[in-house]
């Protein structure tokens, strides 16, 4: 719904990940909204056409309802396309329709999509005026939970309108019924535009309490979104694993039954030629006795044997032939079943995908905060097991490049599991310093994935290497702490090597307080940051199909430094491309590069 799209903000979707389709999304309403108004297509057209003559038709026979009907669909149409005029003019055609009527629903229903209207036209204060009407007609019903939606919209229209303190009445009024409904989803939206009316308002304390409560419960309904989908993931996973079983199992035994038919037509063509040669000696018998009196008799005798033995051979290869027909059919059906179950998972991966690169970052919001800044992500599988996090808070600005194990799918979830522990970590318990980050964040992987009881049979050695940097835009430093990765930093034309810790976050490493070192630099002259995974130095190719190795990375590093740092990640992805050539690429790359200014 548009209330709870519109609830978030920008100051609390840089806080809460699962939240980031949905902001965007917002985002996207808002930004097209405000486009210059579409041109309708030819087919659209005619479409309004259409619903306009069957409108005055229906009204003309007295069919209020139908009309009211193709009314609402002709102001849907101009909406879609951004002619706010013509759609504000057809709601109010059917609100005059439902008016006549008495038809009360009705009646508020298009007001919600009027004030909807003017919210996208920016005239929250016609927005707020339909939803007040909308709020009053809903109280005669003594509906309580549309009554607190309505509340949600009405406060969200006040904070646009710049009244915060009636968006915070409406917001409280409706808190209240979501509390007796025990509603967390309408709670989380009244608790987030409290909080941003209290900040508007500069009452931090007050606006930190209500980010507290928005944070506690979404954190809670994350959580269950998360176990559900876990559960439906593993349950399609167990699902298919049956039905691939199930169809080997079926396989095998198709490739029996035909081994067991070439037997059996082995052991047929013996007893045939055993029947023949006794039948032979009978004649040959027969012949003895009868050589002179019977000679015409032995020739029909033998020339029906010959017919007969013919007329067998004909009918077993004709019903061999007809039997391994029909279990090559088998076999395709077969093969077309395993190939759609293919196509299925491979589905479910693609959608995967999709989900994974909704939680990634913009490159363009690390632009915003750090202008002069890149990102070369480039996976193996559909999924993959490197990722990349950024987030700010005040003056500072956090960026991680972060290679969890494997790749593909496996790594996928490993990615989810380091992106939503790195937002709580960072986001939520404003934890700064970069090596405090990972010693929180191996606590919290270990206890994930219950790499502390070691006795368990599922022990899992999973984890993730990681580069954390910590931009600092007042003091114009930076500080970094690194688990089993190395960064390469360049300034005034000298190159360090950031060595990191040699363990990686979770696996062997245990359970318990872990201590990385932390990294210190004062940006006093140009700088340049690179942090990166081991995909890229470690891929096959070049003349002699051999790794391309750190010390070359590092060195085509300091040779772009003369070129405008803005062509950095196209040389980048041109020199991988031109080192791979035909190879396959064997890992996922992810390079993260900066420039700062003193």
């Amino acid at each position: 719904m548009k209330e709870n799209l519109r609830t978030s903000g920008h100051t609390l979707k840089k806080f809460i990940p699962f939240l980031f389709l949905t902001s965007l999304f917002f985002c996207f309403t808002i930004d097209s909204s405000k486009a210059q108004r579409k041109q309708l297509p030819e087919e659209v057209k005619t479409q309004i056409e259409n619903y306009k003559v069957n409108a005055i038709k229906n009204r003309n026979l007295g069919n209020d309802n139908a009309a009211a009907s193709y009314l609402n669909k002709i102001a849907y149409l101009y909406w879609e396309y951004f002619i706010y005029d013509e759609a504000i003019k057809n709601f109010e055609e059917v609100m005059t329709i439902n008016q006549d009527l008495g038809n009360k629903m009705g009646e508020q229903k298009v007001l919600d999509n009027l004030a909807f209207v003017y919210n996208d036209m920016d005239r929250f204060d016609k927005a707020i005026e339909c939803f007040l009407k909308s709020l009053v007609l809903i109280k005669t019903r003594g509906e309580k939970q549309p009554e607190a939606e309505c509340l949600s919209n009405l406060a969200v229209a006040y904070t646009s309108n710049a009244q915060y303190s009636e968006a915070i009445q409406a917001a409280n009024q409706g808190l209240e019924i979501s509390k007796s409904l025990n509603h967390l989803k309408l709670m989380r939206s009244f608790y987030g535009t409290l909080h941003e009316c209290y900040e508007k308002k500069g009452d931090k304390d007050k606006s930190m309490e209500y980010f507290g409560l928005y944070s506690s419960i979404d954190k809670h309904l994350q959580q269950q979104l998360f176990e559900e989908q876990q559960l439906q993931s593993q349950a399609r996973i167990t699902q298919i694993e049956a039905e691939k079983n199930r169809t080997e199992r079926v396989l095998e035994k198709t490739k029996d039954t035909l081994k067991e038919v070439e037997q059996i037509t082995r052991e047929k063509q013996l007893e045939i030629n055993l029947l023949n040669s006794q039948k032979e000696l009978q004649e040959l018998a027969i012949k003895q006795h009868e050589v002179k009196s019977k000679a015409e008799r032995r020739l029909r005798y033998f020339l029906i044997s010959i017919f007969i033995f013919v007329c067998l051979i004909t009918l077993l290869i004709y019903n061999q032939m007809r039997e391994k027909k029909l279990a090559n059919a088998k076999l395709q059906e077969l093969y077309s079943e395993i190939e759609k179950k293919n196509i299925q998972i491979l589905d479910s991966i693609n959608y995967a995908s999709h989900i994974q690169e909704a939680i990634l970052p913009y490159e363009k919001h690390m632009n915003d905060d750090i202008p002069s800044s890149f990102v070369f992500y480039k996976p193996r599988d559909i999924v993959s097991g490197d990722f990349y996090w950024h987030s700010n808070h005040g003056n500072k600005v956090f960026v991680a490049a972060i290679d969890c194990t494997g790749h593909g799918v496996p790594g996928a979830f490993m990615s989810m599991i380091g992106n939503t522990l790195l937002n709580e970590i960072v986001n939520e318990n404003q934890i700064f310093n970069p090596a405090e980050v990972l010693s929180q964040l191996n606590e919290k992987v270990v206890f994930t994935l219950n790499q502390d009881q070691k006795d368990k049979e599922s022990f899992s050695e999973d984890g993730m290497d990681i580069t954390f940097c910590c931009y600092d835009k007042v003091e114009n430093s930076l500080e970094l702490a690194l688990a089993n990765h190395t960064a390469c930093l360049i300034q005034d034309h000298k190159t360090t090597l950031i060595e990191g810790d040699i363990f990686s976050i979770g696996g062997n490493v245990g359970f318990g307080q872990v201590l990385f070192k932390l990294h210190k630099f004062k940006i006093t002259a140009t700088t340049t940051l690179y942090m990166y995974s081991d995909g890229f130095q470690d891929q096959f190719g070049g003349d002699h199909n051999q790794k391309y190795m750190a010390p070359r990375f590092i060195e085509f590093l300091e040779k772009i430094q003369s070129i405008p740092f803005e062509q950095h990640k196209q040389l980048l992805e041109q020199e991988y491309e031109v080192w791979k050539g035909e190879s396959r690429q064997i890992d996922d790359v992810l390079v993260i590069g900066a420039r700062f200014i003193a």
